[in-house]
């Protein structure tokens, strides 16, 4: 009799299983989705706009999905909380700062610091603040310290749907138009593409 009545307390247990297994089974796979931060010409020399650029500048992805961010050359990933848009991020850099100075001449000082001015995060919500080369990496983990090189590999997931502004922090890029949105959706609706309905 005991016997039994373990028997069918199993055998209820694996029935109240069945439908979430069944669930996990029919969710579509978890994406891992590359996305050029730069475009191939990797040098730090200043006034290179041919390289600030982020392509493609609309990535659709799902929640969970994981975008690989390929930087290529000196840029500064910032990746906004769902909602702020491109007008909010402009309205936190002073007017004098909204144009790259052609050399000699320079950034004025309310820029922010030499040798690269970097876009102020202000009070707007951050999701992801990347790994800025010109500052040392702060002890702690993870174990391994993230590389300031300026080629290299930045992984972001998403695990909220919304859409997402990612910017290169870098003052002169993203004057150069250096910036592109993550839509995520929730699993199941994503797929990658390049609209140009911005901000």
């Amino acid at each position: 009799m005991r016997i039994a009545a373990i028997s069918l307390a199993l055998a209820a247990v694996c029935a109240s299983l069945t439908p979430t297994l069944a669930d996990d089974k029919d969710s579509p796979p978890r994406r891992i989705v590359t996305v050029g931060f730069g475009a191939g010409m990797n040098t730090n020399q200043p006034g290179n706009p041919a390289n600030h650029h982020v392509i493609p500048d609309t990535v659709r992805v799902n929640v969970g999905d994981v975008v690989n961010f390929a930087v290529a050359g000196f840029h500064i990933i910032r990746v906004y909380g769902n909602g702020v848009k491109l007008s909010d991020v402009k309205a936190i850099i002073p007017d004098e700062c909204e144009i790259n100075p052609i050399p000699p001449a320079t950034f004025p000082a309310t820029c922010g610091a030499p040798p690269v001015p970097i876009v102020p995060a202000g009070t707007l919500s951050v999701y992801y603040n990347g790994i800025n080369g010109l500052v040392s990496p702060q002890p702690g983990p993870p174990f391994a310290l993230p590389s300031p090189a300026a080629n290299r590999v930045e992984t972001v997931s998403f695990l909220e749907p919304g859409r997402f502004l990612v910017i290169c922090a870098v003052l002169p890029h993203f004057n150069d138009k250096m910036y592109a949105w993550v839509e995520v959706r929730p699993r199941g609706q994503g797929g990658q593409g390049g609209d140009h309905d911005h901000d």
